[in-house]
């Protein structure tokens, strides 16, 4: 080696010396943080107790019957995904590195649908290895069958043009290399063919979407789904009922065609599905109001100030710590 390529060499191995030591520091930063007390830090050590309990599990499952420490690190843990995506898109004021670092350290689960999926194409294929094709019987294997179920129908919606969230190419990929059976074959021997419903096709939904804007002058189905559930209200038109899931799901693919992923919306039914009226969610790096004030205690402070013997001045609810 020339003098040149001695230096070059010598101020690489140094610059990656540099960059080791600052990434054991930043580790050890990041562990002391972990280790101070605060609210954060008592959730993140009660998931790892429920961590060793429960077999590795970080989800933190739970039902209405579940007990009340139980529903509070469930609502914990997610809230936490959803700071994470807003961490992601920009917005960083709702979580911090070293908390990202420790969940991640600890194989915390941010995207929940893509853990359930390598779980069930875990079990395809251990089912595939161990018979040798798709005939997964549901008595035995339900949670399997469910699954086979849920992707053989998205992928017939997907080849008729029909709307579907559960598959993208590198999934259908990822199948194809298992030889997959799109088709499951019926007991008796002919191929299960099992028609979709309208409920899931775009453009007769549009159209029922459109029907219910004429009829009540705007797009707020949830606001009287909620009506139509407790039998307060029925709607006009029973293909009203299916309006709520139905803009749920084109919210969530508009966040899809909003980040650049596989969506079932184009720039076309984007932009004809807005100035149809339909309000999309915010995007998740768009800051969100963290302090909420009740309207009724907003009154009751007001009184109490303006109560006050000689305060003349006019009250502005500016600072949420007023409320506390």
């Amino acid at each position: 080696f020339d003098q040149v390529e001695l230096r070059y060499i010598a101020a690489k191995n140094a610059r990656d010396l540099a960059a080791e030591r600052h990434r054991r520091s930043k580790e050890e930063f990041m562990e002391r943080q972990l280790c101070r007390p605060g609210r954060w830090n008592d959730n993140y050590r009660k998931l790892l107790k429920w961590k060793e309990e429960h077999d590795g599990d970080t989800m933190v499952t739970c039902t209405k019957d579940s007990p009340e420490d139980v529903k509070k690190l469930n609502t914990w843990v997610l809230r936490n995904r959803c700071y994470y995506r807003y961490y992601n898109n920009g917005d960083k004021r709702h979580i911090k590195e070293y908390q990202i670092y420790g969940l991640t350290k600890i194989g915390f689960v941010w995207d929940v649908s893509e853990h359930l999926w390598n779980q069930n194409m875990e079990l395809l294929l251990k089912y595939y290895t161990e018979f040798g094709d798709f005939q997964v019987p549901k008595e035995e294997h339900g949670k399997l069958w469910r699954f086979i179920a849920k992707v053989r129908t998205a992928y017939r919606r997907k080849q008729d043009g029909q709307v579907q969230q559960e598959l993208n190419e590198d999934r259908i990929a990822q199948l194809n290399k298992l030889n997959f059976e799109w088709v499951g074959k019926h007991p008796s021997g002919r191929n299960k063919t099992k028609p979709t419903s309208d409920s899931v096709r775009y453009e007769p939904m549009v159209k029922v979407l459109a029907e219910f804007k004429e009829e009540h002058g705007h797009l707020k189905v949830h606001s009287l789904a909620n009506d139509w559930k407790r039998k307060k209200a029925k709607p006009s038109k029973a293909e009203y009922r299916a309006l709520p899931k139905f803009v749920s799901f084109l919210r969530n693919q508009h966040d899809l065609w909003r980040e650049g992923k596989p969506s079932s919306l184009d720039d076309e039914k984007v932009r004809d599905l807005t100035e149809l009226g339909l309000e999309w969610k915010k995007p998740a790096s768009e800051p969100r109001t963290t302090n909420r004030i009740n309207p009724k205690r907003r009154k009751v402070v007001e009184k109490t100030i303006h109560a006050l013997p000689g305060n003349d001045v006019k009250f502005e609810m500016h600072d949420p710590k007023l409320l506390f």
